[in-house]
């Protein structure tokens, strides 16, 4: 988290795009270093979006059935991570289906 650049509670979406954090609000994506979370939320949000970079190649494709339903499973766990650690304050919307 960078303290000097704390974004005001609000709504936000998790759903992945291409080299971005995959934490959104109504006015684009949201940097994860500004939100009050965990280092470790946030390496594990990140790691979460390059696996959907692997998983759909460049063709923007599924190749992997299984993993991309376990991709799908983790990313909803990970919204529930996020709305746990930033509070009743925020709402967090999963919308990577």
């Amino acid at each position: 988290m960078n303290p000097g650049r704390t974004v005001a509670p609000q709504r936000l979406r998790v759903f992945p795009d291409w080299s971005a954090d995959p934490v959104w609000a109504d006015d684009g994506m949201v940097d994860l270093d500004d939100l009050p979370v965990t280092g470790r939320l946030t390496e594990a949000l990140r790691a979460w979006a390059r696996e959907w970079e692997r998983l759909l190649g460049p063709r923007f494709e599924v190749r992997e059935k299984d993993a991309y339903a376990a991709w799908l499973d983790a990313g909803r766990q990970h919204a529930r991570r996020l709305q746990a650690e930033l509070g009743p304050d925020w709402t967090v919307e999963y919308t990577a289906e």
